[in-house]
C-alpha cells in the first residue's frame, strides 16, 4: 500500500474510533440526564481527524529514521510546507531525507569507495542509488553520472573523512 493509502487508511481508523468513543460518551450523558450540543458527534471526529494527520506527519521521519540499519546516518534532510497542512507553513515538516549505511561501504582496487545512498521520501518509495568517492581526488560520481567536485556532497565526508578536506 502506498504512503497516501496508509495515510488515508489511518485518518478512517481514527475517525471510526473517535466516533465510537463519543457517542458511547454522548449516550452516556444522555442517560444522565444532560443534553450535549448535537455538533459535537462530528466536530470531534474531524478534531481527531486532524490531530492525527498533524501527529503523522510530524512522527514519520523518527519513525523512518528508526527503521534504517543499525549504524545507519542520516546525511541530509528536506522539509517543506504542504497547501493541504496549512500548518507546515509555521513549522514545515520533514519529507525526505537521504541516509547511508557504513557497513554497506566497500573499496575497489583502484581506491575508490563505492557506498549506496538511500533516499528515502515521505510518499513514496524508497530508492538506493550507487555512489563512487575518489577520496585522495576529492571527487564523486552519482549513478550513471560523470565525476564532479565533492564540494557540498554530504555524503564525502561519512565516505572519506581522511579525504574531507580535499572537498
Amino acid at each position: 500500500m502506498t504512503g497516501i493509502g496508509q495515510d488515508l487508511l489511518g485518518v478512517i481508523a481514527v475517525a471510526i474510533g473517535a466516533g465510537a468513543v463519543l457517542y458511547a460518551g454522548m449516550h452516556a450523558a444522555r442517560k444522565a440526564g444532560l443534553r450535549p450540543a448535537p455538533w459535537l458527534l462530528p466536530g470531534g471526529i474531524g478534531l481527531a481527524m486532524i490531530a492525527y494527520s498533524v501527529w503523522n506527519d510530524y512522527a514519520w521521519y523518527d519513525r523512518a529514521r528508526a527503521s534504517l540499519p543499525d549504524g545507519a546516518q542520516v546525511l541530509a534532510v528536506g522539509t517543506a510546507s504542504q497547501p493541504w497542512a496549512p500548518w507546515t507553513y509555521l513549522a514545515p515538516v520533514e519529507v525526505r531525507f537521504a541516509a547511508l549505511d557504513p557497513a554497506q561501504v566497500s573499496d575497489a582496487p583502484d581506491g575508490i569507495r563505492r557506498a549506496p545512498i538511500m533516499l528515502v521520501e515521505r510518499r513514496g518509495q524508497t530508492v538506493i542509488v550507487p555512489q563512487d568517492f575518489d577520496c585522495a581526488g576529492g571527487r564523486v560520481r552519482p549513478a550513471r553520472g560523470d565525476w564532479m567536485p565533492a564540494a557540498g556532497d554530504p555524503a564525502f565526508p561519512a565516505i572519506c573523512p581522511e579525504g574531507a578536506d580535499n572537498g
